[in-house]
């Protein structure tokens, strides 16, 4: 692993590392993370694609991690900036660095949504998403859990953000958020269209840039975070030919629970990752090693 700086588009550098394998099978992949989840988090899958033969880079969106740079106005980031400036500047990066390798992205829980917030996924060959989703409120099941979770981004949040100056960790997991983020990410959950401006207006999107297939991975026991419905619904900003959605249960891998984060703990077997890995190999260096021969 070797740990490196990116450089966004409007000068906000970020922390980085890179996983070189020992021998690259022809696929490179950025790795997006959770809200709040510093890239260590994604090291000991990172290393497991590497091990593989995957060019593997993770990196820290601005304001979380190493990338926290009090320099800049932190009340002022928005979690659009971590699509449209972050993403991209890793997809850019990494690019750079690669020569005739296909390039996938995986994201986890918003990972996955920033996907469509920069052109840069028009450069990505195939992409895989855990647990992410469209949180608008309405696509949690029953009134109860749909009162629950408006509540939380209408009134809780906002009123945390402005006690505490931002979203602290204890509240909603992970590290603390700045406020900036903290209150974007609780407007887009309460608007349907979910990609939304501070006066509620959409955002510019680029799902339909992205011509590669995606897979996208629901968990049973995961329907505080991203319940089945939420998962379709980010499905359905790709092409239907493109989107598959994949439910599983942690029983299926002879796992007693998943839940939002537990994909990606070190702790994780093998076997549930190489489900993963294999289905990117198989929509990218294997296809055309077989349209090659």
């Amino acid at each position: 692993m070797h740990n490196l700086t990116l450089e966004a588009a409007d000068g906000y550098r970020l922390a980085a590392s890179l996983f070189s394998p020992a021998k690259p099978n022809g696929l490179a992949i950025v790795i997006n993370s959770a809200t709040g989840a510093p890239r260590r988090y994604y090291q000991a899958f990172a290393r497991y694609l590497s091990h593989r033969g995957a060019t593997v880079l993770t990196f820290d969106y601005r304001g979380i991690g190493d990338s926290l740079d009090h320099r800049f106005d932190l009340a002022g980031l928005r979690i659009r900036d971590w699509g449209a400036h972050d993403f991209d500047a890793a997809v850019r990066w990494l690019l750079a660095r690669v020569e005739h390798q296909h390039l996938a992205v995986i994201g986890h829980s918003i990972g996955g949504q920033l996907l469509g917030l920069s052109p840069a996924i028009a450069q990505c060959s195939a992409a895989l998403t855990i647990a992410s989703q469209i949180g608008y409120w309405r696509h949690w099941p029953g009134m109860l859990r749909q009162w629950q979770m408006r509540s939380i981004f209408r009134w809780a949040m906002p009123v945390v953000v402005k006690q505490f100056g931002k979203l602290p960790g204890f509240a909603m997991g992970g590290v603390s958020l700045p406020a900036g983020i903290a209150l974007e990410w609780a407007r887009w959950c309460q608007h349907p269209d979910y990609f939304v401006d501070e006066h509620n207006q959409p955002l510019p999107t680029y799902f339909h840039r992205f011509h590669g297939p995606i897979r996208l991975y629901s968990f049973g026991d995961d329907l505080f975070y991203a319940p089945p419905l939420a998962v379709t619904a980010l499905a359905a900003r790709f092409g239907p030919q493109q989107a598959s959605v994949v439910f599983r249960q942690p029983a299926d891998w002879q796992l007693a629970k998943l839940g939002h984060f537990g994909f990606f703990k070190s702790a994780t077997p093998e076997h549930v990752w190489a489900e993963t890995a294999d289905w990117l190999e198989s929509q990218t260096v294997a296809r055309v090693h077989a349209h090659a021969a």
